[in-house]
C-alpha cells in the first residue's frame, strides 16, 4: 500500500487513560483524540467516571466516543495507591468494562497513557487476543533513580518506607516492561525518547510527540481588558505561574521575594489549586497581597489569566523527571504570546533558547529572579518574545500538528506489522 493510498484509511482508535476528566493525562489524550477525528478517525477514550460507582456512561464530546467507567474501588483503594505507587487505576469494574470494550471494539489501535493496572491489564489480556497495534504513551518517569516518586515527599511516605518493597517491585516492572512490550512507544519529549531507547524500547518502536499548544482557545489577548475583567491590578507588573504540579513553584515564590522591593508595583499570580505548602512560602517571604491566588479557573477563562501577565515563569529543579518531562503548561504559556523564563533543565530551555520566546535560568532563585526583573523592565523585548512564541506555538506546537505525527507514526506501526505478519 502506497503512502498516499494508506492515509486514506481510516482508522478505530482506543485511548486508555487511568484517572478521571479534567487530569492532566486527559488533557494531553483528549487533544490528540480530538484532532484525530477531525482527520477522519474514529476515536473512543476510556476515563473513569467521577460520579458512577457500578455503571459505565457513553456519550459523544468533540466528536470523541468517551466512555466513563465505574469508579468502584478508584475514589477508595485508588486513594492510598496514588499515593504508594502513583498509581490511581485499580478499579475492577473499571478494568472489566475496558478489557470488553477491547474485545468487541475491532480496534486497529490502542494506545494506553501511563501504566496503572486498569491499563496495564487490559493490555496483558488482549494483546495475544487481537490484532490491534498497541501503542504506549509515556509522559513522566516514576519508579526509577531521580523519577517523581523518589523526589518528592507523598502522603502515606512512613507507610511506603516500611511496606514499599512490593510496589517498588510492581511499579518498576510495571512501567518499564510495558514500553518494551508493546509494538510502539510515544514519549513525551526528545529527552525521554532517549531515555526509552536507553532502557530497552527499540528506536523504530518510538516516535516523539511533545505536548502541544490549544491555539485556538488559547489566543493573544489585550493585557489591560483582561485585567480588569478578572479584577486584577490594572497597572503594575504581573508575573504567571499556571499549573496543578507546583512542587518547583517555591523558585518562583523566592525569586519575587528578590525583586518585590525593586519592583513595588509587582505582583505573583498562581494560576491552578494552590497548595498550602506554596502558600506557606508566600506567608514567610513577607509576600502579603501581592501573592495572588486564582484558584482553578474554567477554560474559558483561562487565556484571560494569562494575557494579564506581563512575563510567565517555568520552575524546573534539576533532576531526571524534570529533565525528561514536558509540562502541559508551556503549550499554554507559548499560544497566550507571553514571554517565559524557564530554568535550564530539559528539552524546554533548549527551546526557549533556540527561538527567542523568552530567557532561561539557572536552577537558583537569584537568576531567576534577574531573568524576571530583565523581562519585566523591558516590554519591547518582552513582546517580541512573546510574538515568536505564539508564532512557534501556531507553527511548530499545535495539536493539530501533533495529531498528524500521530497518525504517521499509527500507519508506520500497522504497516511494519502487516510486513513481520503479526
Amino acid at each position: 500500500m502506497d503512502n498516499d493510498t494508506q492515509k486514506m484509511q481510516r482508522l478505530k482508535v482506543l485511548f486508555l487513560i487511568p484517572d478521571t476528566k479534567g487530569s492532566a493525562v486527559y488533557v494531553r489524550a483528549y487533544h490528540l483524540a480530538k484532532q484525530l477525528t477531525l482527520r477522519g478517525h474514529a476515536v473512543t477514550l476510556m476515563a473513569v467516571s467521577s460520579d458512577l460507582t457500578f455503571s459505565s456512561r457513553t456519550g459523544t464530546v468533540a466528536g470523541i466516543r468517551l466512555i466513563e467507567t465505574p469508579n468502584f474501588l478508584h475514589n477508595i483503594f485508588g486513594h492510598y495507591t496514588r499515593r504508594l505507587f502513583l498509581e490511581p487505576g485499580n478499579g475492577v469494574l473499571d478494568i472489566i468494562a475496558r478489557v470488553r470494550e477491547g474485545m468487541s471494539g475491532h480496534y486497529d489501535i490502542i494506545q494506553l497513557f501511563d501504566h496503572s493496572l486498569n491499563v496495564v491489564i487490559p493490555f496483558y489480556l488482549l494483546r495475544r487476543r487481537l490484532k490491534s497495534r498497541f501503542i504506549s504513551d509515556w509522559c513522566d518517569i516514576y519508579h526509577y533513580a531521580g523519577g517523581l516518586r523518589y523526589l518528592y515527599g507523598f502522603r502515606c511516605d512512613s507507610l511506603y518506607g516500611k511496606l514499599g518493597f512490593p510496589f517498588k517491585k510492581y511499579s518498576r516492572f510495571a512501567e518499564f516492561n510495558l514500553r518494551k512490550t508493546v509494538h510502539g512507544v510515544t514519549a513525551i519529549s526528545p529527552n525521554l525518547g532517549e531515555f526509552a531507547v536507553e532502557h530497552g524500547v527499540a528506536r523504530e518502536k518510538l516516535s516523539v510527540v511533545e505536548g502541544g499548544a490549544d491555539v485556538e482557545n488559547v489566543i493573544p489577548l489585550a493585557k489591560t481588558e483582561a485585567r480588569k475583567k478578572l479584577g486584577l491590578p490594572v497597572a503594575g507588573k504581573i508575573i504567571g505561574f499556571m499549573g496543578t504540579f507546583q512542587r518547583d513553584m517555591d523558585i518562583v515564590i523566592k525569586s519575587f521575594s528578590l525583586l518585590k522591593d525593586a519592583l513595588p508595583d509587582a505582583y505573583l499570580l498562581v494560576i491552578g489549586t494552590p497548595f498550602p505548602w506554596a502558600r506557606q512560602v508566600a506567608q514567610d517571604e513577607g509576600l502579603g497581597e501581592r501573592y495572588i491566588e486564582a484558584g482553578r479557573c474554567s477554560d474559558e477563562l483561562l487565556p484571560y489569566y494569562l494575557a494579564s501577565t506581563d512575563v510567565l515563569a517555568l520552575p524546573l529543579k534539576d533532576n531526571l523527571f524534570n529533565e525528561t518531562r514536558w509540562p502541559n503548561k508551556i503549550g499554554e504559556y507559548m499560544a497566550c504570546g507571553r514571554p517565559v523564563v524557564v530554568s535550564n533543565v530539559g528539552n524546554i530551555a533548549d527551546i526557549v533558547r533556540e527561538h527567542g520566546t523568552g530567557l532561561t535560568a539557572e536552577n537558583d532563585a537569584a537568576d531567576f529572579s534577574c531573568k524576571l526583573r530583565t523581562l519585566l523592565s523591558d516590554p519591547v523585548l518582552a513582546e517580541k518574545m512573546g510574538e515568536r512564541a505564539r508564532q512557534l506555538a501556531c507553527s511548530k506546537y499545535s495539536w493539530a500538528l501533533l495529531s498528524g505525527k500521530l497518525e504517521d507514526f499509527y500507519y508506520h506501526l500497522i504497516e511494519s506489522g502487516k510486513q513481520a505478519g503479526s
